[in-house]
């Protein structure tokens, strides 16, 4: 399980306190395509003689290699942990609410996820979980921080809360510290996948892309799909465009909930909606990697120079293309 998440890179919800995988792996063991074993499972967290030869396999989806052994730091277990829950009216709040963050929780700070309106209500409906707030916003918070001291951790809380009220940008904020609360806060925000899955045929896209642009994609969506009359009018075959995501990190989730996959919606929104991302400066792909699919809109948020390296690497670790063949940058 390990290998296959160092072999797509995988992320997280709490990225922004520990960071990706190709920071957190100090070294592995790789069988490459000739049969040869590569040991770089080195545990130096310091290591500056030659390239860092691991940083090739995590996140290459087993195209250049099979990952057998990990060395990675893992971070101690926190002793207070907390949750707050904030309502918002725009976007734009949660931007400057993010920052603020980041200025009074400091280091204690571990996650920040934000989903809209429709989000909240389509867990409500077919997951059956309460909101975590008593009343409907257009856009939610979910703050984490993990700590060592809890009176410390309460307190840089309680003044955050208190600097965004005075700031005028929450509509109304809860805060968890109970347990089971924390527990329960959680579930209703890794729910969301599912509940649009529920709701109907669920495209879903996987972005990196600044925050400052992320309201704009779902506004250009919305816009595009209506044009096409797709969205928006009567017996239109697309229910739902929602996001939501990691906003410490620019990892955003964008939903387009249709009454069937592929057809009609997936011709118009692609590579339509690649090509948006990549013009905003964003990456076609945040924290899934490219698979099968992604390859070919690859040169959407990757220049042609870099494509051409990534394929002379492959080219020379995997020369027979044996290594998961068909996928990733042999696709683009």
């Amino acid at each position: 399980m390990i290998g296959g998440n160092v072999s797509t890179n995988a992320g997280g919800l709490r990225y922004l306190r520990y960071g990706t995988l190709h920071g957190n792996v100090l070294g592995l063991e790789v069988v490459l395509a000739d049969g040869r074993i590569l040991d770089a499972l080195f545990s130096l967290k310091k290591d500056s003689s030659g390239y860092d030869v691991k940083q090739l396999f995590i996140g290459a989806e087993g195209t250049l290699g099979v990952v057998t052994a990990v060395s990675i730091a893992l971070a101690p277990k926190p002793r207070s942990s907390q949750i707050a829950v904030l309502g918002l009216s725009d976007f734009s709040k949660i931007q400057k609410a993010f920052v603020l963050a980041r200025q009074n929780l400091g280091e204690i700070i571990s996650a920040f996820e934000f989903w809209e309106r429709r989000c909240n209500e389509l867990v409500v409906q077919y997951e059956k979980n309460p909101s975590p707030l008593a009343d409907p916003h257009e856009f939610f918070v979910m703050i984490e921080t993990r700590g060592s001291f809890e009176r410390h951790d309460v307190e840089k809380m309680d003044a955050y809360l208190e600097v965004l009220s005075a700031e005028g940008l929450v509509e109304e904020t809860k805060v968890f510290r109970d347990s089971d609360e924390m527990e329960r806060t959680w579930l209703f925000r890794s729910q969301m996948a599912e509940a649009h899955a529920k709701s109907g045929c669920m495209h879903v896209y996987d972005f990196s892309l600044p925050s400052r642009y992320q309201h704009d994609l779902l506004v250009a969506v919305k816009t595009h799909l209506t044009n096409a009359g797709l969205y928006g009018v009567a017996d239109a075959p697309v229910r739902d465009v929602t996001i939501f995501g990691h906003i410490g990190d620019d990892n955003i989730h964008l939903q387009v909930v249709a009454d069937e996959f592929g057809g009609v919606v997936e011709e118009v929104m692609e590579p339509w909606v690649y090509e948006w991302v990549g013009g905003h400066g964003g990456s076609v792909a945040a924290e899934h990697g490219l698979g099968m699919h992604k390859g070919k809109f690859l040169k959407y948020s990757k220049s042609p120079v870099v494509i051409d390296t990534m394929k002379s690497i492959k080219q020379m670790l995997d020369p027979n293309g044996i290594m998961n063949p068909g996928k990733h940058v042999e696709r683009a």
